[in-house]
């Protein structure tokens, strides 16, 4: 079985974008959140990456970077999955 995420990288102390509704304005905005401890930087290339990630809690397990490419997620989700 080909290992998922060939582009991963670790990521330490990552800062991420927050997306929060104003229900006011019927708009929304982004919030900067640095992240405490170690996660991944994951660029997904296939479908079946694509699919993983669709099914993780955004905002809690998978975060949209402040700059650069791919995703940041939590260690927690690549346990239990063939790497």
């Amino acid at each position: 079985m080909k290992k998922l995420f060939q582009q991963k990288s670790v990521e330490t102390n990552p800062t991420v974008l927050i997306r929060k509704e104003n229900p006011l304005k019927n708009d929304f905005f982004f919030i900067h959140k640095k992240l405490v401890g170690t996660f991944f930087r994951v660029i997904p290339a296939t479908g079946k990456e694509v699919f993983f990630i669709q099914g993780l809690i955004k905002n809690a397990t998978v975060f949209t970077p402040e700059s650069g490419n791919g995703l940041i997620i939590s260690p927690s989700c690549l346990k239990g999955i063939q790497e």
